[in-house]
């Protein structure tokens, strides 16, 4: 049993792992490359194995730097199954046309619709707890508490087992269930996420308290809250957010703004994936208080709706893709909005190096959008305890659940001084063979 890193070491996307288990060959994940001015030379380059010669591809969750290259597979003579969750799969096909559509704007799209649509006849359910054998190699998933449909894939061969974490949620995140951490058996070796590796999360109430008085703050003066969200995931649980705190009265009643056709064809998902939801969602539904749903809601669907927004008075509260900034609605948003003292910009999850959302983080002044230069007067906030990611103590306790105990820790996805940031604090936890891989580096097991 070998795995092979081909993305995402020393990066927190491009997330593509080889597992070679004797003759059989499953590519675990297969993402785009994000927050790097190099991306898009680097997504069209010749993949460092021959897609053809693999015989399953498996996806631990939906979201772009997971996904984003398995249509290149195909259209590169890949013709076996692709296991996913169900929820994954009805993701996974959003953010594939996304992507189509996307490129075409850029110029040459990196695949064709075509090959998404014979991409999404290759996907076969990958349930969690329930086994499906490839030959002599059994898969299981289990629930990763990170988005709808996440998972941690357990390959099992000739009496080894190999975990791959996929992307660790919070625990306590609204609306999804926490990460496994219950284990029928040992293992032999995990690959682990390392995105906050090096760093500690916000107190999730802190966090919530402190999102009210931003929005109470805004609205005190009249001013508009931008928040740039990822449409899988983080847009789904600040509504959940919104929904409770318009509920109970914590934040007046006033315009929240969907601004993503994307992340409205997520909700919808969302809404329909009912089995992985967490006993409290399911108790509030039971009150007949559906979340994601709440007065003051408005889904903006047309672009003319988007432009009209920036003749509004505020105060609103707008929520729109892309989650860094690189692109989407947002940006327009951006443009007339962050000039005014009144703007509060609201960073909800991790900002690649390069991305304009990352520099606004980081104190830029004056930004150029559309040919013109703008003075950032805006307050720019953060809150890291909505992030979808398990943070460095969250990542120590799951990985010290595992039994077996594992023979080694291998710390991937993470930038480079998060990945070693985390295997410092799993060996000082007591791990063993805790180390954080390099690009193209290759384990046996």
């Amino acid at each position: 049993m070998k795995i092979s890193f081909h993305g995402a070491a020393h990066r927190v996307t491009g997330s593509c792992s080889l597992i070679q288990c004797g003759d059989r060959r499953i590519l675990v994940d297969c993402g785009m490359i994000q927050g790097d001015e190099k991306a898009p030379e680097l997504n069209r380059e010749d993949f460092p194995f021959d897609p053809a010669s693999l015989d399953a591809v498996v996806l631990t969750h939906g979201h772009l730097d997971h996904v984003g290259r398995v249509p290149r597979l195909i259209d590169e003579g890949f013709t076996g199954p692709i296991f996913a969750h169900p929820a994954t799969g009805s993701l996974a096909e959003i953010v594939w046309r996304d992507s189509v559509r996307l490129s075409s704007y850029q110029g040459k799209p990196l695949y064709s619709e075509e090959a998404v649509e014979k991409t999404t006849q290759l996907i076969q359910p990958l349930r969690y707890a329930d086994p499906v054998q490839l030959g002599d190699v059994e898969l299981r998933a289990y629930d990763a508490g990170h988005i709808l449909g996440s998972a941690h894939v357990l390959v099992s061969y000739q009496g080894k087992r190999l975990l791959m974490s996929g992307d660790i949620g919070q625990p306590d995140t609204p609306i999804i269930r926490d990460p496994n951490r219950q284990w029928d058996q040992p293992v032999d070796a995990v690959v682990i996420e390392s995105t906050y590796g090096n760093r500690l999360h916000k107190d999730r109430q802190a966090t919530v308290d402190e999102f009210k008085q931003i929005v109470t703050r805004a609205v005190a003066s009249k001013g508009m809250v931008l928040i740039p969200a990822f449409a899988i995931g983080r847009s789904q649980e600040l509504l959940f957010h919104f929904n409770h705190m318009v509920d109970s009265g914590q934040i007046p009643k006033i315009p929240v703004l969907l601004d993503s056709p994307m992340a409205q064809k997520v909700t919808a998902i969302y809404r329909a994936h009912r089995e992985c939801y967490d006993e409290e969602t399911w108790a509030q539904i039971d009150r007949d208080d559906p979340p994601m749903r709440f007065p003051g809601l408005r889904e903006l669907v047309s672009a003319d709706e988007s432009r009209a927004v920036e003749h509004m008075a505020p105060p609103a509260i707008i929520i729109a893709g892309s989650g860094m900034c690189t692109g989407g609605r947002i940006v327009h948003h951006l443009k007339y909005f962050l000039d005014r003292e009144s703007t509060s910009v609201l960073f909800v999850g991790w900002q690649g190096y390069g991305t304009l959302g990352r520099r606004l983080v980081d104190g830029l002044d004056k930004i150029r959008l559309y040919g013109r230069s703008i003075e950032v007067r805006a307050k720019i906030e953060t809150l890291g305890g909505f992030s979808a990611h398990a943070d460095r103590e969250d990542l120590v306790a799951w990985a010290s659940q595992i039994p077996g105990p594992p023979a080694a820790f291998l710390a991937n996805h993470g930038e480079e001084d998060a990945a070693q940031g985390l295997v410092e604090a799993m060996t000082k936890a007591g791990l063993s063979g805790c180390q954080a891989v390099e690009p193209e580096q290759s384990f046996e097991l």
